[in-house]
């Protein structure tokens, strides 16, 4: 059968992850599927993104898993990116998190980062804020680990409270982890207390090869 232009060939419907682009292997034409195309391109620095879809809740000091945003690395290196709105129904109590690679990684070097709700110089007071509401900005609060954990013996917070219950936290995980076996990437969230806290819809996951 004849070649036809690409431009002559009628057009998909929807562009999808299946369908086929054609390419030239040394010298011989084949094709690759989209998802072929996305896996290469992540491997050279693109993207790659999860989200929550189900809200994550727990009531113990003992951490339990965020499945939804588990992620599969291959050896290389990467930096990742949690951004996770946090609730709590006491505001004294605010969740703990831990962070996991089920594979081989070193080194693995990770922040916990929240808007502080004291907005004068030297007095943060460890309180997670979702709105500063005075002229002055409040601070940045971070806290550094680099012991992977899935027990609440390797929790990183908690925090002294939180501004508001039952509201929306913005709150962040960055860190840089060095992968040689491939595993996956894990989040563990507990309590401080035996009160519920909870991770929200529409948190994410943002991870990007740089090596």
């Amino acid at each position: 059968m004849a070649d036809t232009k690409i431009s002559a060939l009628t057009a998909a419907s929807v562009a999808a992850i299946a369908n086929e682009l054609a390419i030239n292997e040394a010298g011989t034409s084949k094709k690759i599927s989209v998802t072929q195309l996305i896996t290469l391109l992540q491997t050279l620095g693109m993207p790659r993104v999860k989200r929550l879809n189900s809200q994550h809740s727990n009531s113990t000091t003992t951490p339990t898993k965020v499945t939804d945003l588990d992620m599969t690395l291959e050896a290389g290196t990467y930096r990742f990116e949690y951004w996770l709105f946090i609730r709590s129904a006491t505001t004294t109590v605010t969740p703990t998190f831990n962070f996991n690679f089920t594979g081989t990684a070193a080194p693995v070097k990770w922040w916990f980062e929240y808007a502080d709700l004291s907005a004068t110089l030297l007095a943060a007071i460890g309180q997670m804020a979702h709105d500063v509401t005075t002229a002055t900005l409040g601070f940045g609060m971070r806290q550094a680990e680099d012991d992977e954990a899935t027990s609440a013996a390797g929790n990183m917070g908690p925090a002294n409270g939180v501004q508001t219950t039952a509201t929306d936290i913005l709150c962040k995980i960055i860190g840089l982890i060095v992968v040689s076996a491939s595993g996956n990437l894990e989040l563990w969230h507990g309590s401080e207390t035996a009160t519920a806290t909870t991770v929200e819809v529409g948190s994410s996951l943002e991870v990007v090869r740089t090596a």
